[in-house]
């Protein structure tokens, strides 16, 4: 009986010990959806330029992440801002902070000022990650330039392309773009595209943007210089009210202070004109992106149009096939019958 007891007892602590662990395995890998996380928010700004590259500059568009398939994909805009005649090429790698495993890292996309890359192997348990990015100059131009240093500093050069080493050469140029867990978007859909897919992606972004960018200016920019001319005014009609009971010496004072407001107005009149003028560049790049984007869907359209009429008109030939034979069957029957 003693036996049966103590028995009981160490199978509720077993059960105890068990249901213990699994709780603090729980509290262990999910923590980062339910406590509060205080630390400083390590993520590289979005839309904003990312400085530390001679030739490039670069914008942070989106980055996603899917746990399902442990992927994540960071879309960068790239322009080349330096003076190269060829621009540079690019290499990528990742790796968590205070790490030293690496990721792979994967150029997928390209076109002419967007780079789509995606991390691969990423774990769910993640707080920041950083993609390295690397330029690559091209090498005949940096073995002009370090000609052109050797003859600035020695009046004449003595070397060849031949004759110049790799090390003597910059070493290329490196900047690290940051991805925090708590901004990065998590999404089950992410996968990767056709080139035409991520194609049809950053045209709608960008059509996106330039949306948002009229509105800024119809709605934000263009009533504040509006509503800042119509004070002027008021404080323009108020000082020459006064200067019915002033001093010659405090007119004059007035009219140079009437004189600058009246600078003033033609300014934001000039502003006004600018903001006007860039709407309606917006509006062309605009319309011109969205006829982009029905151009690339019409196409698409009509690659399933054509294979649909294929499929119909190999559906008619077996159709023909099939009542040929048929009635090429009907009159051996036929004849069949004829000769019994």
């Amino acid at each position: 009986m003693k036996n049966k007891l103590n028995r009981g007892r160490e199978n509720k602590t077993y059960i105890s010990l068990l249901l213990v662990a699994g709780l603090a395995f729980g509290v262990f890998f999910t923590s980062k959806t339910w406590m509060y996380d205080d630390s400083a928010i390590a993520q590289t700004s979005f839309n904003e330029s990312i400085n530390g590259l001679s030739q490039t500059t670069l914008t942070l568009r989106d980055w996603e992440y899917n746990p399902k398939n442990k992927l994540m994909e960071v879309t960068l805009e790239r322009n080349h801002t330096g003076t190269d005649a060829v621009e540079p090429t690019f290499s990528f790698y990742a790796k968590e902070q205070h790490a030293t495993q690496k990721y792979k890292a994967e150029l997928v996309y390209q076109s002419d000022n967007n780079m789509v890359v995606q991390i691969e192997d990423v774990p769910e348990s993640f707080e920041v990650i950083g993609l390295f990015v690397t330029e690559h100059r091209d090498q005949n131009i940096l073995k002009q330039e370090y000609k052109k240093q050797l003859e600035n500093k020695d009046g004449e050069a003595t070397v060849t392309d031949q004759s110049i080493q790799k090390s003597d050469l910059p070493e290329p140029e490196q900047v690290i773009i940051l991805g925090d867990y708590r901004i990065i978007d998590t999404t089950q859909s992410l996968v990767t595209k056709t080139d035409k897919g991520y194609k049809k992606e950053s045209i709608i972004a960008d059509m996106e943007r330039t949306k948002q960018a009229i509105t800024t200016i119809v709605e934000e920019d263009i009533p504040f210089q509006e509503e800042l001319i119509t004070t002027l005014k008021k404080e323009k009609e108020s000082l020459k009210q006064d200067m019915a009971f002033e001093t010659k010496e405090e007119q004059a004072d007035t009219k140079r202070e009437i004189e600058q407001k009246d600078k003033a107005i033609e300014e934001a009149k000039s502003e006004i004109e600018k903001l006007k003028k860039n709407v309606k560049e917006l509006q062309d790049k605009y319309q011109n992106r969205e006829e982009e984007l029905n151009a690339l869907t019409q196409n698409k359209d009509d690659k399933q149009q054509n294979k649909n009429e294929k499929t119909n008109a190999e559906n008619v030939k077996t159709g023909q096939q099939d009542a040929h034979q048929n009635k090429q069957n009907d009159n051996n029957h036929a004849a069949k019958k004829d000769e019994k």
